[in-house]
């Protein structure tokens, strides 16, 4: 096999609750196994003391990772377009800047969500036809897919764009689509919109108008509508929709899992009968709690954007951005935004 350009990853070490010790520890343990045929450097971007001293502690490969500096940081608790318009160096800043001007061929970060968001949207181009970005995120269900037994599913979208009308909703779907079969290897995924009925009739005017087109959509295997109370059970692969219902869905999920290792912590100190019940099932509530822990899948990618960037979740720690950086290699290496065009491409004509 020909051996391929390397791939080089811009990493914003400074974004996120446990940054950098965190970022940096993944990096340094993913500098260490490399594949030959396609070298993957890693640029860490963010405070250059701090990340120096970070990286001497650990062992790395050091011809496998660069630092540039960055003097500032966009806070968790800062409005995303104030920081970004007032922060030009901040980290998320100049890790887009380093993909943008081919310096990088990807980003991520476990930073500020919005301002990521929006820093993207600032240095990377929409792909031909589509007029909004999509943050896709996945969530566990009881179902496998895909040549891999991929216990995920893809939601879409979960708040890059708040509002979307039935052309973003159609764009959404064709995207997801492309996701599940290039990254996730599940050949023909199904697409599922959500609403608040399965009646193709019912619900808002713009997901009625994109249950008809992709009704007819060469491209995509359509599902039809699902609500969501049916979003846990997996029926289906990808599911479409606006920004604000994606974000509350996506908590709400996150949530739900929590609140049941809560009670579960709660009745075994209650009583002893259901203490023994627990420990009975505790293999069954160690597999949930790998399922929906967020660390195992690392990251969410935006997805509409000629470039690769990858949304690790703020609280990650060492495993979830290694995953959010395999993540990225995966999008890198399937050029995704490029099928992606051609895909948005030949369902315009």
């Amino acid at each position: 096999m020909a051996k391929q350009p390397p791939i080089t990853l811009a990493v914003d070490a400074a974004g996120g609750y446990n940054a950098p010790q965190e970022v940096v520890a993944a990096v340094a343990q993913a500098s260490l196994h490399s594949d030959p045929q396609r070298p993957v450097f890693f640029t860490l971007v963010g405070d250059e003391v701090k990340l120096t001293e970070a990286l001497s502690e650990l062992n790395h490969n050091s011809e496998r990772i660069n630092i540039c500096h960055a003097s500032s940081v966009v806070g968790m608790s800062e409005i995303p377009r104030v920081a970004v318009d007032g922060k030009k160096d901040a980290s998320i800043s100049v890790a887009c800047r380093l993909v943008a001007n081919g310096e990088a061929d990807a980003v991520v970060t476990a930073g500020n969500p919005g301002a990521a968001v929006l820093t993207a949207l600032t240095y990377f181009n929409l792909v031909p036809h589509v007029r909004r970005a999509a943050l896709a995120a996945v969530y566990p269900t009881p179902r496998l897919r895909g040549e891999k037994e991929d216990p995920f599913s893809l939601i879409l979208d979960v708040g890059a764009t708040l509002h979307a009308d039935a052309d973003d909703l159609v764009n959404f779907a064709v995207m997801g689509s492309a996701y599940a079969r290039i990254v996730s290897k599940n050949p023909l995924p199904k697409v599922a919109l959500l609403s608040n009925s399965r009646e193709s009739t019912i619900g808002p005017r713009e997901v009625v108008t994109a249950y008809q087109r992709l009704s007819e959509h060469p491209s995509v295997n359509f599902y039809g509508s699902i609500e969501g109370n049916e979003i846990p059970r997996g029926l289906a692969d990808v599911i479409v929709c606006e920004g604000f219902a994606g974000d509350v869905a996506i908590k709400i999920l996150e949530g739900v899992s929590e609140a049941a290792f809560e009670l579960a912590r709660s009745a075994y100190n209650s009583k002893v009968a259901w203490r023994m019940g627990l420990k009975l099932l505790s293999g069954g509530l160690r597999q949930l709690k790998q399922l929906t822990d967020f660390e195992e899948y690392g990251g969410a990618p935006l997805l509409g954007l000629d470039r690769v960037i990858i949304l690790a979740h703020p609280r990650s720690q060492q495993k979830a951005i290694a995953n959010a950086l395999k993540v990225a290699i995966k999008n890198v290496r399937a050029e995704l935004p490029k099928a992606i065009a051609e895909l948005i491409e030949d369902n315009s004509r």
